[in-house]
């Protein structure tokens, strides 16, 4: 990869994360009533999950897009630029929701009595399991692979990759689905965040289904 592409690559993904904060700012501040003290950890973190999914999506749907035509971070630097790009977003927002996992934040996460929910366990059980996996990912392809061929070869199948995309799906599913359709929570008429997020992993996994 050249300092060019290097850097068009660069700016491809600072474009996607500015474009995600963006969103969370103009949802929940400029459009709705969340108050700009709130923006360095629980709205900024709102951009960073979108920006993560984002990315780690359009990560591993590299090959099946080639499939169609569409030729994105092709060499292997550029893909390890992207997936360690979306890693480190991914550590951003645990570490950010870890900060905020309380039932001020995360109502739906938890009962009255303060204990997790189903619900909350679910989806913290999914988002867990599915950072563990990109971890995982990402040290195999640490230097390359070199005599891990066979794990290389799980890690890159289909059934890898889905199950990834679906723990993804099933973390937001049950983060939001309940303000998914009820649309007079979408703050300025915008959807949420955790819809939009959904949106691209499901988009991610129809991509993955049918030109793997």
């Amino acid at each position: 990869m050249t300092n060019k592409d290097k850097e068009k690559n660069i700016f491809f993904i600072t474009v996607v994360v500015i474009i995600a904060i963006g969103y969370a700012v103009l949802r929940y501040h400029l459009k709705g009533d969340v108050p700009w003290k709130d923006f360095p950890i629980f709205v900024l973190n709102k951009g960073v999950s979108l920006g993560a999914i984002t990315i780690l999506t359009l990560c591993v749907s590299i090959r099946p897009l080639s499939t169609l035509g569409i030729v994105v971070f092709s060499t292997r630097a550029a893909k390890k630029l992207l997936g360690i790009s979306g890693l480190l977003m991914t550590i951003l927002h645990v570490l950010l929701s870890l900060l905020i996992l309380n039932p001020s934040y995360f109502n739906v996460f938890f009962e009255e009595n303060g204990t997790l929910s189903a619900r909350g366990g679910i989806s913290l059980l999914a988002g867990v399991i599915s950072f563990m996996m990109l971890v995982v990912y990402h040290q195999c392809f640490k230097n390359g692979g070199v005599g891990k061929e066979r794990l290389v070869n799980f890690l890159t199948s289909s059934k890898f990759i889905l199950g990834l995309l679906l723990l993804f799906g099933l973390h937001l599913f049950f983060l939001g689905y309940h303000n998914w359709m009820n649309f007079a929570n979408w703050k300025g008429g915008l959807p949420p965040i955790t819809l939009v997020s959904f949106v691209v992993i499901s988009l991610g996994v129809l991509i993955n289904v049918f030109k793997r």
